[in-house]
């Protein structure tokens, strides 16, 4: 029996990936005016990762042993626990609508490992900000951010004196 050299099944050009150089997410803080104001998702937070929570359909046919199954919808959303940083502009956002219902945001993942020509792939999202708890002994905010609808796709650049990022619908066919 002739063994498998694994090595050679593996890319020349592999890279490991870490959290900051791999994704990174922004928030409007301003997501009733004219133009979004993104602000990075990651001051006094030590881990974050979206849920896709998939909502797979199933079907058993009588004719049939098994059944057919259907991915039809995710359900993405991802928790945060966030050391409160005044002039954090993300916390202090998320602090201003720990009373209200439906807190809306727009959500923005950018894709930090695909950069082309300094763009990078990004998504954009409708978003809703709950919060779980706030203000406890820690000086902690634990909130949901429920990605709300189907994501725009796009690009975003950033600023070379600001760092800002600014994101740019891909056009439609």
């Amino acid at each position: 029996m002739t063994k498998v050299d694994v090595s050679k099944l593996i890319p020349s050009d592999i890279e490991k990936l870490d959290r900051d150089n791999s994704l990174m997410t922004f928030l409007d803080v301003t997501p009733s005016a004219n133009s979004m104001q993104l602000e990075v998702l990651g001051i006094g937070i030590t881990d974050f990762g979206i849920a896709y929570n998939p909502q797979v359909d199933q079907e058993k046919w009588i004719i049939e042993k098994n059944a057919r199954n259907v991915h039809s919808s995710n359900q993405k959303q991802g928790s945060v626990t966030q050391t409160a940083y005044k002039g954090d502009p993300v916390f202090e956002f998320v602090a201003n609508g720990r009373d209200k219902l439906n807190y809306k945001t727009h959500i923005v993942d950018v894709d930090i490992f695909a950069e082309e020509n300094g763009s990078y792939p990004a998504k954009l999202t409708d978003g809703i900000i709950a919060i779980t708890q706030f203000a406890n002994e820690d000086a902690v905010v634990e909130y949901d951010l429920y990605y709300d609808g189907d994501a725009v796709e796009g690009t975003v650049t950033f600023d070379s004196s600001t760092g800002k990022p600014t994101f740019t619908a891909t056009a439609s066919l």
